[in-house]
């Protein structure tokens, strides 16, 4: 697994080195328009691995995934001769689905609307040339959020198995609310298969009104730090409906940043009839 190196796609040489100089470490200070490298440690260096030929990118992310290598982002532009940047991004996100994208394209235009909800909402847009500091610091979020999911995913590795005996749902969310990972039981309740979830967020298979509803449940947690309660009633996976009682905790990295929430739910129906 690799933190430190980002990819890049361009059938024009210029454009390429344009990249490889903005993140290099020696000339981070040099493009630090936003004054973010100040404090030690606030601005790493990244190294970006560039590429002329969209399907040699292709052919080396396949074969560095097979030796567990992964990379946390990818600079795709539109328009190449050999191979377009929109069936280079599918390819991409079909070998690893955690990568983040950013289409660097003189015209957004020539990406349709129908192929961006398709490429999913982790798709980010930037017009080239890029504006050098807002770029880098959208480049330097993304391989954050990127940094803090794979924390979060080494924080549950040690409990998968533990999670998988519970009859309570457990999930895991980042802090744009995509899935880390689920048990069996989470997956039943939402009629899904885990591998669809994980990776997804509520938009991709939940009416839009419950999708608000837990966003702002989410947000309340993760920006209060306080662990919250909450009661809804649910279609049970075996007919009827049931009531779910379901606590979200905040999940915080090793630097204290908060980096994402767990949630525990439980079917609580007995409980209140009893009551």
């Amino acid at each position: 697994m690799t933190s430190d190196v980002i990819l890049a796609v361009d059938d024009h040489a210029g454009v390429l080195e344009v990249y490889r100089k903005i993140f290099a470490a020696e000339q981070a200070k040099e493009f630090d328009v936003l004054g973010l490298a100040e404090n030690e440690g606030s601005w790493p260096p990244l190294e970006c691995r560039t590429y002329d030929s969209p399907k040699k990118l292709i052919e080396d992310v396949r074969r560095d995934a097979l030796r567990g290598v992964h990379y946390p982002l990818c600079i795709v532009d539109v328009l190449m001769p050999e191979q377009n940047g929109v069936m280079t991004i599918r390819q991409l996100r079909e070998i690893d689905p955690e990568i983040e994208i950013i289409i660097c394209t003189a015209d957004p235009g020539t990406v349709p609307l129908g192929v961006q909800g398709e490429l999913g909402e982790r798709i980010f847009f930037v017009r080239k040339p890029p504006v050098t500091d807002e770029f880098v610091l959208m480049v330097h979020t993304l391989v954050g959020y990127w940094r803090d999911r794979q924390e979060l995913r080494r924080k549950t590795a040690f409990f998968t198995s533990l999670l998988e005996s519970m009859s309570d749902l457990i999930f895991m969310k980042d802090v744009r609310g995509i899935y880390l990972t689920c048990n069996a039981t989470f997956a039943r309740f939402a009629k899904r298969a885990s591998s669809e979830i994980i990776g997804a967020t509520d938009r991709d298979f939940l009416p839009p009104e419950l999708c608000r509803d837990f966003l702002q449940q989410d947000m309340l947690v993760m920006e209060t730090g306080r662990p919250s309660t909450y009661e809804l009633q649910v279609e049970h996976p075996d007919g009827g409906t049931c009531l779910l009682e379901t606590v979200k905790s905040p999940v915080y990295s090793a630097a204290g940043e908060c980096i994402g929430l767990i949630g525990v739910g439980r079917d609580i129906t007995s409980r209140e009839k009893a009551g």
